[in-house]
C-alpha cells in the first residue's frame, strides 16, 4: 500500500482501537487528523455533536447520580463514533487518488437511480422477467427482448454492490430479490456474494453481515460457502466491533443454531491458514523442484523422446522409462510426490504457475476475478476452438477439477487459446487423461463426498481471493485480508459457538504440525484453561514454550502433563532438558535420578546424569554414567568427548589418550586437538603436545586468542596432573612464536 494510504489506514485503526478501549477523548483527537483537508459540514457537525454528548455523559456521571442508562448510552456513543470514523476514512481515501475511489466516484451518480428502478420492478409475479431486464440493463441492446435476456449480475451492478459503503433500504430490497430469485443462476448469486464480501471488507456495515448470514442459511450449494467465507473474514476484521452490535450478534447466533456452523468454521479456517503457506510453497517449487527439472531436461528428452511426443501412442500408453528416470533422480520423485500430497490437502501449488496469466482481457473486469468456473460460460467456450475435438471433455474436466481454483481455470482456457492448434489440442488431451485419473481416484477414495466438496469449494474460493488481493493491478488500493492478524483464540465467533474446543484443537494441531509454535501456543494455552484438558494439550503447550525458549513456562506445563502418569519418561526427559537450559543443575539432577529409577537403561537419562555431575565437578560420578551411556548407545560417538575429558580430569591419562585417538578418527575439532595436547603434556610428551596445540590454531575459525583462553581455563587440570606452573608461560610464548601470532 502506498504510504499515504497506509497512513490513513493506520490512523483509522488507531481511532477504532481507542474507541474499543473507551478512550473517546483521545479518539476524537486522532479523528481530527483524518479530517485534515476534508470539508464536509455534516461530518464536522456530527463530530461536535458526539463530543458534546460525551461531555454531558461525563458531567452527569460525576454528579454522583446513579444512571442505569449510562452504559447503554456510552455503547451507542461508541457506535456513532465508529460509524463517523468509517465515513471520514472513506472521504480521506477518496482524496488520496486511489483507482477504486475514482471508479466509485464515476458510478456514484447513477447507482441510486439503478437501484430505485430495481425496487420498483420487484413486484410479485412479474419479478423474474423484470429483474432479468434490470440486471442486464447496461449490456442489453434495444433489440433484445426481455425473454431473451438471461438473469445476470452485470459488471456495473457488481461495482455498485461492492463500492456502496452503507446499504440502504433500496440496496437491501435488491439483494433480497437476488437471493430469493429462482431464475438467477447459482454462479450469478456467487458474484453478488463476492461483491457484498468485498464491500464489507472495504467498509463496515451491520446490514452486510445480515445479508451474508441470510445467504449462508439458505444453503444453496456454491453460494453459501462463499457467503460463509465473507462472514468469517469480516468477523476477524471487525472482531471487537461485533460486540457493539446486538443485531449482528443475534443474526450470527441464529446461524449457530440448527446448522453445522462449527464444522464449517473448522473447515474454512484450516483452509485459510493453509493459504498463508502459499508464498513458501511457491518459493519451494521455484527453488527446489524447477532446478531439478531443468537439470534433467536433456535426460528427459532422451528417455522420453520428447521431440516426437505428438502421436497417438503418447495418449494411450504410459512410457515404461518414466519409472527408471525417477530412479536416476529419486530426490526429485520424492519432492514431486510431496507436492502432490500437499495439492490434495488443499495447499495452493499453482499460484506461481498462474500468476503470470492474469493479464487477459477477461481479468480487466473485477467481477471476473470472482466468477465461478462452469463449462457453459461463454468466455470459456469462446476461448477453446470448436474444431478441437476434446473441447467439451476438457471444459467438463476443468469444471470438475477440485484442485485448481476458478480464476486459474479461466487462465488455463485463455492460455490454450494463445497456443498453436495442435499444441493446444495435445495439452487438452493430456489434461483429459489426468482428469479421468482424478475422477477414478475420487470414486475410489470418496474425496468429493459432501463434506469434501465443501472443503474444496472453500479452498478454491480462498485461492480466488488470494489471487485478487495479490495480483490485481490495483491491489494496493485494497485491504489485503492475507496480511491480517488472525487472532483465533479471542475471536467472537470462536468464543460464542458451542463446539469451540474442537475448532481450537484442530487449528492448534495444524499450527503445531507446521511448526508455527507461536500461533499454536496461543491456542493450546486457551485449550489448557478449559475443564477436562487432556495430557497431549499440556505436553504440546509445554513443547511450544520450549521451542520459543521460554523454558520456565515449559517446565510448568511439562510437570502438569506429568501428573497424568502416562508416557512419563518422555515428559521427564523434557523437564530435565529445560532445567539444564535454565542452568538449574540441582533440579535437572533431581529429575534425572527420578527418571533413572523409572528406566535405568535409557542412554539419554544416563547422559543427562553424567552432564549434571560434570557441571557439579563430580567427575568420577559423571564418568560412570557416561560409560553406561556409551554401552547403551554405542553409535553415539559424541559421548566420547565428555568421557575423554573426565578421564583427563580424574588422571586416567592413558584412557583419555585412547578416547581422543578414537575421536580423531571420527570428527576432530580444535578443542579435541587442544585436549589431546593436554593429555600429551601430562604424559610428558611435550613435542607431541606442541604439535596438537599448533594444529588447533591452524584449524578453521580457531584463533591464538581462543587458544589462550582455553589454555588458561584448563590450567588447574594440568596442574592436578603434574604439569609445573612455570611451563604454562613457556608453552604460550612458544606457541605464539611458532604460529606467528
Amino acid at each position: 500500500m502506498a504510504p499515504i494510504n497506509k497512513n490513513i489506514e493506520n490512523v483509522f485503526e488507531s481511532v477504532c482501537n481507542l474507541v474499543y478501549s473507551n478512550r473517546l477523548a483521545e479518539a476524537s483527537v486522532e479523528l481530527e487528523i483524518l479530517l485534515e483537508g476534508i470539508t464536509a459540514s455534516d461530518i464536522s457537525s456530527q463530530v461536535e455533536e458526539i463530543k458534546q454528548t460525551y461531555q454531558m455523559l461525563l458531567e452527569y456521571n460525576f454528579k454522583g447520580i446513579p444512571d442505569p442508562q449510562r452504559d447503554s448510552i456510552f455503547s451507542k456513543l461508541k457506535v456513532s463514533f465508529l460509524e463517523l470514523a468509517d465515513r471520514v476514512r472513506q472521504k480521506a481515501f477518496t482524496r488520496s487518488g486511489l483507482q477504486i475511489y475514482q471508479l466509485k466516484a464515476r458510478i456514484e451518480s447513477e447507482k441510486e437511480a439503478t437501484k430505485e428502478e430495481a425496487t420498483r420492478k420487484i413486484d410479485g409475479y412479474s419479478f423474474d422477467l423484470e429483474f432479468s431486464k434490470l440486471l442486464n440493463y447496461s449490456e442489453l441492446s434495444s433489440s433484445h427482448s426481455v425473454h431473451e435476456a438471461l438473469p445476470t449480475i452485470s459488471p456495473k451492478l457488481f461495482q455498485q454492490m461492492w463500492l456502496t459503503d452503507k446499504y440502504t433500504e433500496t440496496d437491501l430490497l435488491l439483494l433480497k430479490a437476488i437471493r430469493e430469485s429462482g431464475n438467477l443462476p447459482w454462479h450469478e448469486k456467487c458474484l453478488a456474494v463476492s461483491a457484498i464480501t468485498l464491500s464489507l471488507i472495504n467498509c463496515f456495515d451491520k446490514e452486510k453481515f445480515v445479508v451474508l448470514c441470510d445467504f449462508y442459511m439458505d444453503r444453496q450449494h456454491e453460494v453459501w460457502q462463499r457467503a460463509f467465507a465473507g462472514l468469517v473474514i469480516a468477523a476477524f476484521i471487525y472482531n471487537k466491533r461485533i460486540e457493539l452490535y446486538p443485531k449482528i450478534q443475534s443474526k450470527l447466533t441464529e446461524c449457530f443454531s440448527g446448522l453445522n456452523f462449527a464444522v464449517d468454521l473448522n473447515r474454512f479456517l484450516l483452509q485459510i491458514l493453509k493459504s498463508f503457506e502459499t508464498e513458501n510453497i511457491t518459493r519451494k517449487f521455484r527453488d527446489e523442484i524447477l532446478p531439478d527439472v531443468q537439470k534433467f531436461e536433456s535426460k528427459i528428452r532422451q528417455k522420453l523422446d520428447i521431440d516426437n511426443l505428438i502421436n497417438n501412442e503418447v495418449f494411450e500408453d504410459k512410457n515404461p522409462d518414466w519409472g527408471k528416470l525417477f530412479e536416476d533422480n529419486p530426490d526429485l520423485l520424492n519432492k514431486v510426490e510431496k507436492m502432490s500430497e500437499m495439492q490434495m490437502e488443499g495447499m495452493d501449488l499453482f499460484m506461481g504457475a498462474f500468476s503470470m496469466l492474469k493479464n487477459f482481457e477477461f481479468f480487466r473486469e473485477i467481477s471476473n476475478w470472482f466468477r465461478p468456473f462452469y463449462k457453459e460460460n461463454e468466455n470459456a467456450q469462446n476461448a477453446i476452438n470448436n474444431e478441437m475435438g476434446a473441447k467439451q471433455s476438457f471444459l467438463t474436466g476443468l469444471e470438475d477439477s477440485f484442485y485448481i481454483c476458478n480464476s486459474d481455470k479461466y487462465s488455463f482456457c485463455f492460455n490454450i487459446d494463445q497456443l498453436p492448434g495442435e499444441q493446444g489440442n495435445n495439452i487438452m488431451n493430456l489434461f483429459n487423461m489426468e482428469a479421468e485419473n482424478m475422477r477414478e481416484l475420487t470414486r475410489e477414495d470418496g474425496i468429493l463426498n459432501k463434506p469434501g466438496k465443501d472443503t474444496y469449494i472453500f479452498t478454491q474460493y480462498i485461492q480466488d481471493l488470494y489471487r485478487f488481493f495479490k495480483l490485481h493491478p490495483f491491489r494496493t488500493d485494497f485491504r489485503d485480508i492475507f496480511t491480517l492478524h488472525w487472532d483465533i483464540s479471542s475471536n467472537w465467533l470462536i468464543l460464542n459457538i458451542d463446539d469451540s474446543t474442537s475448532v481450537l484443537r484442530n487449528l492448534a494441531e495444524y499450527y503445531f504440525e507446521k511448526q508455527h509454535f507461536g500461533e499454536a501456543l496461543d491456542l493450546f494455552l486457551t485449550l489448557a484453561q478449559k475443564p477436562g484438558t487432556d495430557q497431549a494439550v499440556l505436553e504440546k503447550l509445554a513443547y511450544c514454550y520450549q521451542m520459543k525458549c521460554d523454558y520456565k513456562s515449559a517446565v510448568e506445563y511439562y510437570k502438569k502433563a506429568e501428573l497424568f502418569d502416562t508416557n512419563r519418561l518422555w515428559g521427564l526427559k523434557k523437564i530435565i532438558f529445560c532445567y539444564r537450559k535454565l542452568s538449574d543443575v540441582a533440579s535437572a539432577l533431581e529429575w534425572s535420578i527420578e527418571a533413572a529409577t523409572l528406566e535405568p537403561n535409557d542412554a539419554y537419562i544416563q547422559t543427562m546424569l553424567g552432564n549434571c555431575y560434570l557441571d557439579l565437578d563430580r567427575y568420577e560420578d559423571a564418568l560412570n554414567h557416561y560409560f553406561k551411556a556409551e554401552v547403551l548407545s554405542p553409535e553415539n560417538k559424541k559421548i566420547l568427548r565428555p568421557i575423554a575429558w573426565c578421564c583427563l580430569v580424574t588422571g586416567k591419562l592413558d584412557l583419555a589418550y585412547n578416547y581422543l585417538e578414537n575421536i580423531m578418527l571420527i570428527d576432530c575439532t580444535a578443542i579435541d586437538l587442544v585436549n589431546s595436547g593436554h593429555v600429551a603434556l601430562c604424559l610428558g610428551k611435550k613435542p607431541e603436545a606442541i604439535k596438537y596445540y599448533l594444529s588447533a590454531i591452524s584449524s578453521d575459525g580457531y584463533s591464538f586468542r581462543q587458544f589462550l583462553e582455553t589454555f588458561d581455563s584448563d590450567k588447574h587440570v594440568l596442574e592436578a596432573n603434574g604439569v609445573e606452573t612455570i611451563e604454562f608461560q613457556f608453552i604460550k610464548d612458544f606457541i605464539r612464536i611458532k604460529s606467528g601470532s
